[in-house]
């Protein structure tokens, strides 16, 4: 059985990196978070406190991840990973890049968001200890917020 390739995790912080991580290929994950993936609706979560953060293998891009501290919780959210690339733990890693970054900024609670139609991210968030907080958000209430204490 092959061996994982590990994920490299890197912040867009210049306007020409949101710009090329917005030039992601929307095609290649369903448009089911919170907001449609655009340059202009990027740069609105970016300019709320979102951290946006490119999700390469073998300098791939196969996902994008947003983050934002308040307080003692981090908020976090993340487009499915490529077509391409689904199945590979990919999924497993992001979910550990989160509880790393958050025991990094001792931050207690993680708050993850996804489609209530995810059913992958769904059986993720419980294989990885998250509960369901009853809160849910989007035009259509289609997103479930989960949260894990660390």
């Amino acid at each position: 059985m092959e061996d994982t390739k590990p994920l490299v995790f890197k912040e867009a912080k210049k306007e020409e990196e949101v710009v090329n991580l917005s030039k992601f290929d929307i095609q290649a994950f369903t448009d089911t978070q919170d907001f449609s993936w655009t340059l202009d609706n990027i740069k609105k979560e970016v300019k709320t406190g979102w951290k946006l953060f490119s999700v390469t293998t073998d300098e791939e891009i196969v996902a994008a991840v947003l983050m934002r501290k308040d307080g003692d919780t981090l908020f976090t959210k993340n487009t499915p990973i490529k077509m391409a690339f689904q199945g590979n733990g990919f999924s497993h890693q992001i979910k550990n890049f989160y509880e790393e970054e958050a025991k990094k900024q001792q931050i207690r609670r993680v708050v993850n968001y996804c489609p209530v139609d995810n059913f992958r991210m769904i059986a993720l968030n419980e294989s990885h200890g998250y509960k369901r907080t009853g809160n849910a958000f989007g035009v259509s209430n289609n997103i479930i917020e989960w949260v894990k204490v660390l």
